[in-house]
């Protein structure tokens, strides 16, 4: 076989992977450039054309999967390159997430390792497979001009906060920290049967439950000065990403060392509802972390 027909037999393989109105267009022009190519080379190197030679250029030029993709944009995209990393996190969280309830079965011995990969380990899959189809719905609907995202500017000062919103999160943050400090003396006061299923472990109110009560105070402290100022500053920023890791620090360790309520359904219960919690709380610090790096640092105002 010489050189002409290895080029002439690559082209036909490009030619076979795009639409049947381009491939003629195409082959010519694609024959062309290798042609010229394989000739550029040969000159530079002061010797004919040979198979050696054309073989070497032509997988260096790609393989004809490649190149077609070249002449031919993909089809319908299902995730767009800046979207991808956000859709594998939710894949992934919302998989470990199902494996993390269910697999306390298998350590308590309740429920065999082989079972639990046949039944819930296999199962959780479903949730990456239903994110994949309403992907390719919502990628069909915008393909065919439904729901199209269109740009809208956003706020030049991303530290600016909005003061009502702030607050009335503060009442409703006082309020829920209000009850659960609370809870070990209004839990006796209850009807039926709920003193016995919300009472909590002594060894947990003891030893666990109060370094809780610091953090609150400096996150409510920490809010109630962004509210007072308006805006976010460097240090609140720095202070909150604090909090933040030591709050998912503390609930760990709720988590892992031991019981919070006296009653097995309710702690455990209280320990998926607590993990959901970290998960998110890591997945929150993770991303204001990244839209730190990633911010344009606006020059200090001139007074």
């Amino acid at each position: 076989m010489n050189p002409n027909d290895v080029i002439d037999a690559y082209v036909l393989d490009v030619m076979r992977r795009l639409p049947a109105r381009e491939r003629d267009e195409i082959g010519l022009e694609l024959r062309g450039l290798l042609a010229e190519m394989l000739a550029g080379r040969a000159d530079d190197e002061g010797r004919a054309a040979d198979d050696a030679m054309v073989l070497a250029m032509l997988r260096g030029f790609g393989t004809p999967a490649e190149v077609a993709a070249r002449y031919h944009p993909p089809g319908l995209a299902l995730i767009s390159p800046e979207q991808t990393r956000g859709f594998t996190i939710i894949a992934v969280v919302g998989l470990v997430l199902q494996w993390a309830l269910s697999l306390p079965r298998v350590f308590d011995g309740s429920l065999p390792l082989a079972g639990w990969w046949l039944g819930p380990g296999l199962g959780a899959f479903w949730w990456p497979g239903f994110m994949i189809m309403f992907t390719l719905l919502a990628a069909w609907l915008q393909r065919h001009g439904w729901f199209k995202p269109r740009w809208r500017p956003q706020s030049v000062d991303p530290e600016r906060i909005n003061r009502s919103a702030l607050a009335f999160g503060l009442a409703w943050f006082a309020i829920g920290a209000g009850v659960v400090i609370a809870l070990p003396w209004l839990t006796p006061h209850l009807p039926g049967a709920l003193p016995r299923v919300l009472a909590l472990d002594p060894d947990f109110l003891r030893i666990r439950a109060w370094p809780v009560l610091p953090l609150w105070a400096g996150s409510f402290a920490l809010l109630l000065t962004v509210l007072l100022q308006g805006r976010w500053s460097p240090l609140a920023r720095t202070l909150e990403i604090v909090s933040s890791a030591a709050f998912v620090a503390l609930l760990a360790w709720w988590i892992a060392g031991g019981r919070m309520f006296q009653a097995t359904p309710t702690d455990q219960a209280a320990r998926g509802i607590l993990a959901l919690i970290t998960i998110y709380i890591v997945v929150d610090l993770a991303m204001r972390l990244h839209r730190r790096r990633a911010r344009i640092r606006l020059p200090a105002p001139t007074r």
